[in-house]
């Protein structure tokens, strides 16, 4: 009993430890059946960052904390400050490792236009992550195990937006020969907690993974409808 209460305990840490990198498990995902008719290579060129052009994002990319009073309510956010290496640059990375696994026939590459039958460029305008801190959980925090175990599944209330913007597919010559303008997706509802603010960035990475998924269903059929 004590060893499993043990091992339980590591997996809330594991769970909502402070992140610094935007990842995923990608065990799970299920390459695409119509993927079957593609066999091309694609490179994915690092995602061009303009978030700075939207002023929710501000507070996000300039505050040295990720929990602060907003909106009249203690809330935590995917701050920028915990991010070691850039956005775009990690958001890139797990896009093109989802392609890759999601359509088995395309080849991925990353930055490697000159040398693929087409390339994709896109803009990242929203990776935006806000929920109510939890009172319950800070103060579990304070009652070491015991408290912590009893807050494990605490939940609060926030908003995941993530959106991508002039999302082009050019082939080997430079010609535009697909584009979806913008992919925006908002994620309202009851998100996982902790007393440390850390959760938020592992909920905004799952939301990442779904929104990823969607995307490139849709693009599987652009690159379909040129084969």
């Amino acid at each position: 009993m004590k060893k499993s209460v043990f091992y339980f305990f590591l997996l809330i840490m594991v769970a909502c430890k402070p992140t610094q990198k935007i990842a995923y498990r990608t065990d799970s995902i299920i390459g695409l059946e119509t993927a079957q008719n593609i066999n091309v290579s694609l490179s994915v060129q690092t995602f061009e960052d303009i978030r700075s052009q939207e002023s929710d994002n501000f507070l996000h990319l300039s505050a040295k904390q990720w929990k602060d009073r907003i909106n009249g309510e203690s809330s935590c956010f995917n701050s920028e400050v915990l991010y070691k290496t850039p956005v775009a640059e990690q958001m890139t990375f797990i896009f093109s490792q989802h392609l890759g696994i999601k359509l088995p026939q395309v080849t991925v590459f990353t930055n490697y236009k000159e040398n693929t039958d087409y390339y994709l460029e896109a803009k990242v305008k929203y990776f935006y992550g806000l929920q109510k801190f939890s009172t319950s959980a800070a103060v579990g925090a304070q009652f070491g195990l015991i408290g912590a175990l009893a807050t494990a599944s605490a939940k609060t209330n926030g908003t995941i937006i993530i959106e991508l913007t002039d999302i082009k597919i050019f082939d080997k010559q430079n010609n535009q020969i697909a584009s979806i303008d913008t992919f925006r997706k908002e994620y309202e509802g009851d998100f996982p907690a902790d007393a440390n603010c850390y959760c938020i960035y592992q909920n905004v990475n799952q939301k990442l993974q779904e929104f990823n998924d969607e995307l490139i269903g849709l693009l599987s059929l652009e690159l379909q409808n040129r084969k």
